[in-house]
């Protein structure tokens, strides 16, 4: 097949919005969606080459693999192994330990699977993975060794049907997920399929007459959503720019317009789609290494414009460079497939993915959970374990409480998981309860969910919340009820609410007053049952994660010999969380309710504490470890506290 121009810019446009994107989000409005692009030009590409080999009757699968291979590995190899070896500069030890597995999923293609266990709650910062981009490769990988299988074994007359009942398939299980588990939606193939598929039925359609027709109707509208939906805030969903953007993407395709060629526009972005495969591989890793060293200072600030444009910089030449110095040259070698050539390529792989083990077997105390595993000290802190991480309703299980008769009950979201072992090492006869769920407040009739979190998120909210109102009806035992939530989510605009105080779940804008009100009620309705209440504030914070810091110091891994002052500025953190501070204010007032805070303990005048006697408070931006949340309980007699402040 010829090599066609407008492809080439349709992949340099693509590479280009995405790394875009990933230099500022404020640049572009959806320039993630050039991943989209990529994966219809790629289905309609591969799709012809393998039409056209089983056509000519030369077709072998082990060919084909070959020529992926030696298409990919040697530029992704490179930058894999560059990755390793400034990751041993760059990240802390949690990234590290996930760098491991992120590496070990993108020489499988299996990264998308590898980076969809990272996500979540309580994961890592996404901006902080170095091979975060390499889910496309996989799930583009996975696709293609699905491909050719299926095309041989499946009549010829019959692909066409069965292509389309995949994309069918696979675009309504897209919409489905993206309501249910919108993480999943990302990353995985079945809902990724239909993406590439439409490349696939442009390439089995393109010669029909009327195909034609259409595609020469819809060229320039289809042309201006290529441009439009990943650049300008059209007020469409996600799912609906994803079906907008790859339906134009495929009309471009199809029209293959005649006129391409002699367009300098088309003909610039063609050179940089040239080498956007190693543009691709490249950018997201010199983006990920600046996160990390933003995230470590909180003196930097955010990057500048200039830092943000040498990076983008940095990264446009770093692909050229890959792909003039390795892709290119390699992918011109006149070579084929040998035994020889495949027991080097797997001991590469071997090599590349056991790195990051070998390299900690060297450097740290990997696995033995000592002081100076920071991985471990900034693991998830879920109070009596992940049992207590309900779902859509509670159940008093043994795993998360420490008494068969409890007498106090710690109700809430994640912030109220890390109040467990802080009452517990202050009162270790205390019999302590855990009710409580991520992202998911004590409120008797109101949840809240962010847009990337979908809308039964917060019905499962709903539904959990009234089972622990239940079991309190039920259970004299528990005299003393301690409630604990990050609260803010309840007042943000940017979230949604739903209320279920009239009994029929209604969706309202967050504001002050409702979260204030069903919190009231649901105090209210505590004490109508003999519970004794008390409220919990949030731990201080600004939204920037100290823990990269205090690792940092503690570890001597300062920039430029650096001095840093890895404490929270007390002004900036009541700043930064004046509106919850205020919300809970006004509780005390109207609901007759004390609000436990944390200043006392971890604040002087003018700043508070992120470590203490050598340990390490926090585990991310806002939640107390394990070893934190015992210091900080034994240090203000947090239990004893609450049971006098408890009415």
């Amino acid at each position: 097949m010829r090599l066609r121009t407008d492809l080439q810019a349709m992949r340099g446009f693509a590479a280009l919005i995405v790394v875009l994107q990933h230099a500022s989000p404020t640049l572009l409005h959806a320039g993630y969606l050039g991943v989209d692009i990529f994966f219809v030009i790629s289905g309609f590409v591969i799709t012809n080459l393998i039409a056209r080999d089983m056509d000519a009757g030369t077709f072998r699968l082990r060919d084909f693999y070959f020529r992926r291979a030696k298409r990919l590995l040697p530029a992704a190899y490179a930058t894999f192994a560059a990755t390793t070896v400034a990751s041993l500069f760059f990240l802390d030890m949690r990234e590290w330990h996930d760098f491991g597995a992120q590496l070990l999923g993108a020489v499988t293609y299996t990264a998308n699977f590898v980076l969809l266990g990272q996500t979540g709650y309580f994961a890592g910062e996404a901006a902080l993975k170095p091979l975060l981009h390499v889910w496309s490769l996989s799930v583009e990988e996975q696709f293609y060794l699905l491909l050719p299988a299926s095309l041989i074994v499946t009549p010829r007359k019959a692909w066409l049907p069965v292509m389309l009942a995949v994309v069918a398939a696979s675009v309504a299980f897209y919409l489905v997920q993206m309501q249910v588990r919108p993480d999943a939606a990302f990353y995985l193939l079945p809902t990724r399929a239909w993406q590439l598929g439409l490349g696939v039925v442009a390439a089995l359609v393109a010669r029909m007459q009327p195909v034609q027709i259409i595609a020469r109707l819809l060229f320039w509208p289809a042309l201006a959503a290529l441009l439009l939906v990943p650049s300008a805030p059209l007020g469409l969903s996600a799912q609906a720019a994803a079906v907008a953007v790859c339906l134009a993407a495929t009309v471009v395709v199809l029209r293959a317009h005649p006129g391409a060629d002699a367009a300098a526009p088309v003909r610039g972005l063609a050179r940089v789609g040239d080498f956007s495969y190693s543009l691709y591989l490249v950018h997201w890793p010199i983006f990920a290494f600046l996160h990390n060293v933003y995230a470590g200072d909180p003196t930097l600030g955010e990057p500048s414009v200039l830092v943000l444009a040498s990076a983008t910089a940095g990264a446009i030449v770093g692909g050229w460079l890959l792909y003039r110095l390795v892709e290119l040259p390699t992918r011109r070698a006149n070579f084929t497939y040998s035994h020889r050539v495949a027991a080097g390529t797997l001991l590469t792989s071997l090599v590349l993915a056991a790195a990051p083990t070998a390299i900690s077997a060297g450097i740290s105390t990997q696995g033995s959970k000592g002081p100076s595993d920071f991985a471990w000290l900034r693991r998830d802190n879920l109070g009596f374990g992940k049992d207590c991480e309900f779902y859509q309703s509670f159940s008093p299980i043994p795993s998360c409480r420490n008494a068969a008769r409890p007498d106090v009950m710690v109700w809430g979201d994640s912030y109220a998981m890390q109040l467990v072992h802080a009452i517990l090492a202050d009162r270790p006869d205390l019999h302590v309860l855990q009710a409580t769920k991520s992202s998911c407040g004590p409120y008797a009739a109101l949840a809240q969910y962010p847009d990337d979190f979908p809308r039964a998120y917060a019905l499962n909210c709903l539904s959990f919340n009234r089972s622990v109102v239940d079991y309190l009806r039920k259970t004299p035992s528990v005299h003393t009820l301690v409630l604990s939530s990050a609260y803010y989510a309840y007042i943000d605009p940017s979230r949604h609410l739903i209320d279920n105080s009239n009994g029929v779940p209604t969706d309202r804008k967050p504001t002050p007053q409702i979260a204030l009100d069903r919190l009231r009620e649901t105090i209210e309705t505590a004490r109508s049952l003999g519970k004794r209440v008390v409220v919990v504030a949030p731990v201080p914070s600004t939204g920037f994660d100290f823990t990269h810091c205090v690792e940092r110091k503690a570890r001597g891994r300062t920039w430029f010999g650096r001095r840093m002052d890895c404490r929270i500025p007390r002004e900036a953190y009541e700043a930064n969380m004046k509106p919850t501070l205020d919300l809970l204010a006004q509780l005390e007032r109207e609901a007759k309710v004390s609000v436990v805070r944390f200043d006392d303990a971890l604040c002087d005048e003018s700043h508070c504490a992120t470590e203490m006697q050598g340990v390490m408070l926090y585990r991310d931006d806002g939640h107390l470890s394990y070893e934190g949340s015992r210091l900080v309980g034994r240090r203000m007699h947090l239990a004893n506290k609450l049971l006098a402040e408890a009415r």
